[in-house]
């Protein structure tokens, strides 16, 4: 991704929304979203534990942004479509966008939605209700197969055809 781009998320459904007032609430939003993805019966596993430590950090950087820039609660929204899942973190200060800092000096902060950027599928802001809302989409880890399905090239079916034939007489 080149830059945030200013675009409402999909449309999707709300699993669980978290109001935070200050910095102590993060450890438990972390703790929380875990449960949550937990209850969702996604792939459980390396994969669902990759996707819950992606997301975790980008709730929290997102979060974090908006205590410190905004100065108000952060409201945090998990909602989930088909295919994907959406973090949408929003603040009360519409009037300023979010900001991609080119080059962060060190200790200055500034890389949350680089991060952000980094770790989810797609991200992007948009305003609404009087809020400036940020979020980002993650994609659910796909179901592996239990079992090997055997695949027959279709110029030997004829063959495989005629030898269970054989076998059932």
């Amino acid at each position: 991704m080149v830059g945030l781009r200013s675009a409402p998320p999909p449309a999707a459904t709300v699993v669980r929304t978290w109001t935070l007032a200050d910095f102590a609430e993060l450890r438990q939003l972390r703790a929380d979203l875990r449960h949550a993805l937990d209850a969702q019966a996604l792939i459980p596993g390396k994969e669902l534990d990759d996707l819950a430590e992606r997301m975790s950090i980008v709730a929290t950087e997102l979060a974090t942004n908006a205590l410190n820039h905004a100065r108000s609660e952060a409201l945090v929204q998990l909602s989930r479509t088909k295919r994907t899942l959406v973090l949408d973190v929003a603040d009360e200060l519409p009037s300023v966008p979010p900001r991609l800092v080119e080059k962060p000096t060190p200790g200055s902060g500034g890389r949350g939605l680089r991060i952000t950027q980094e770790l989810a599928l797609d991200a992007g802001w948009y305003t609404a209700d009087r809020r400036k809302h940020v979020w980002a989409q993650f994609g659910i880890p796909r179901r592996k197969r239990l079992f090997h399905t055997p695949r027959i090239p279709v110029s030997g079916l004829t063959t495989f055809v005629r030898l269970l034939r054989r076998m059932r007489h």
